[in-house]
């Protein structure tokens, strides 16, 4: 038989568990059907939380999602392949830049779609230094087949932006801004999308 202890309160705090995402959607959901009262809480914290950008950090994941590509892995997906046909490098580099990225565009839809524009702003910053870093810094061998896509990405997201955001002058001067200090060498280029 085995041996089973059972906590008191004075023992310690309650056991918390690794929740996945999609458990501790259910725990919240739970506890709000549970306690009514707590909903506008919860939905202060939940946008709390979802509104908590640093752009260094963002800048930071996108640097490492694109330095950590690597040009063996394209190698080993191009060429002839057992089912017949001819993969380019190119074209597997494409996809292989492509899929790291598209969990920024992502979330730039996410904050946009959602209404919370001031967090847009502040991801598209992040995300437009990680671009540029990863431009200036990149350390993998794969950087000689993403050379383009720092400035393709940045225009690409700076032109949706102006286009979501067609009147907003303030912020298309924000964003002009941090391009001339955070990323001087794209106030030319991406940074000509702000000025149309």
């Amino acid at each position: 038989m085995g041996n089973t202890t059972k906590r008191t309160k004075s023992e310690g705090s309650a056991k918390s568990y690794p929740l996945s995402g999609v458990q501790a959607l259910q725990v919240l959901s739970m506890l709000k059907q549970r306690h009514p009262e707590l909903e506008s809480e919860i939905s202060e914290l939940s946008s709390r939380v979802f509104n908590d950008i640093c752009t260094e950090d963002v800048a930071q994941e996108v640097y490492s999602a694109l330095n950590s590509l690597e040009a063996h892995d394209c190698w080993e997906a191009s060429g002839r392949q057992w089912g017949g046909g001819y993969r380019d490098e190119y074209d597997v580099a494409d996809e292989m830049v492509r899929e790291a990225f598209s969990p920024f565009l992502f979330q730039i839809n996410t904050f946009h779609t959602t209404g919370e524009f001031a967090s847009e702003l502040a991801y598209i910053q992040g995300v437009l230094k990680g671009l540029h870093q990863f431009q200036n810094e990149a350390t993998t061998d794969f950087s000689d087949y993403a050379e383009d896509y720092p400035v393709s990405f940045a225009t690409d997201i700076l032109s949706d932006w102006c286009k979501r955001h067609p009147d907003d002058s303030s912020s298309r001067e924000l964003l002009r801004v941090f391009l001339s200090d955070q990323c001087p060498d794209w106030a030319d280029g991406p940074g000509d999308v702000l000025a149309r």
